[in-house]
This record gives structure tokens, C-alpha cells and sequence, in this order.
């Protein structure tokens, strides 16, 4: 995940720290967690068309969720160090 670093480089070049740039991913973490809690709750039914494209939000938001919560554990696993000493 070279990109990531690199990403995590240009955030701290303006000014962004990792502590940020995590809690703009917890954010959208959590976003995401209410969106598909709103999703899966709702019990109308809109008819086959409308629940197959609510079902492809799901997973789309699913993937969403999984993707941020790597981003979270990658970011986590750099040492604060690491990332000062390659500025």
C-alpha cells in the first residue's frame, strides 16, 4: 500500500496529522454504519425493482465499510516515526 503512505505523506505536508486523517475515517465509518442501519431497517416495500437496487447499496456500502476499516488498521500499523522520518 505505497499509495497510502504516499497519501499519508501529502496529509502531513499540509498539515494533517495520522490522528486526523483516522478520525476522518472513523467519521466516515460511521457515517456509513448509520446509512446502511437506515437501509436495512426499512421494511417498505418498493417492489423487485427498487429492493434489488437497495440490495446493491448494501453491498456497495459493505465494501465502503470494509475498505475504511483496512485503511484504519493499515494507517494504525505505521509507527508515527515512520511516517516524520520519510518528510
Amino acid at each position: 500500500m505505497d499509495w497510502v503512505e504516499l497519501l499519508l505523506q501529502k496529509s502531513c505536508d499540509k498539515t494533517l496529522q495520522k490522528g486526523e486523517v483516522l478520525h476522518s475515517l472513523f467519521h466516515m465509518i460511521e457515517v456509513n454504519e448509520k446509512t446502511l442501519n437506515h437501509i436495512e431497517t426499512d421494511k417498505r416495500d418498493f417492489g423487485p425493482e427498487l429492493e434489488e437496487l437497495k440490495q446493491t447499496e448494501i453491498k456497495d456500502i459493505n465494501f465502503h465499510l470494509k475498505y475504511y476499516r483496512s485503511l484504519v488498521n493499515y494507517i494504525n500499523s505505521i509507527p508515527e516515526t515512520k511516517i516524520i522520518r520519510n518528510q
